[in-house]
């Protein structure tokens, strides 16, 4: 399968209790985090759910916006449909392979469902933990310790309103 060429990496914003959203929207704003984000999946197809792509509300540009949706009649602007995990990563390595200039990774993007769906043949998580336990319907599924070696976390202090988080690489052994 082409897809098996580039690295699934799962890109996460997750709060102590393991909380990523309430199926609305975000749950804490980290403009460092939204940067980071950018930086990480711009040039890159984004697999991710329709309610991500509902509280998110747009196509976000320079990125192949792919919804993995059970809804047949879902046909939104600006963005690739699939009813299947196997057809969203078919669909993220056809556009890799459209252009010279984009980046070999599939970025997984939420929210909980989509991310247990893929977690087995993911490689990499790119993981912002928030120092907040709040409530909320979308979790992120726990990672066994002995499968993943975590890289140097940078901490960042809660400053304003934006609470503490630190960001993490986490490398499947």
């Amino acid at each position: 399968m082409p897809h098996e060429n580039y690295p699934l990496v799962a890109v996460v914003a997750m709060a102590r209790n393991r909380v990523i959203g309430d199926g609305e929207k975000l749950l804490w704003h980290l403009p460092g985090d939204l940067k980071r984000v950018k930086m990480m999946t711009m040039g890159r197809p984004m697999i991710m759910g329709r309610r991500t792509y509902e509280s998110i509300g747009r196509p976000l540009p320079g990125r192949a916006n792919i919804v993995l949706t059970s809804r047949r009649d879902y046909r939104p602007d600006g963005v690739m449909i699939a009813h299947d995990p196997e057809t969203a990563l078919a669909m993220a390595a056809e556009w890799i392979s459209g252009k010279n200039d984009r980046i070999g990774e599939i970025i997984i993007f939420g929210g909980g469902e989509i991310y247990r769906a893929f977690l087995d043949r993911t490689d990499r998580v790119e993981l912002t933990e928030v120092d907040l336990a709040p409530e909320g319907s979308a979790t992120f599924p726990g990672l066994e310790d002995d499968q993943w070696q975590s890289e140097e976390a940078e901490v960042i202090a809660a400053s304003g309103d934006a609470p503490g988080h630190a960001f993490l690489t986490l490398n499947r052994r």
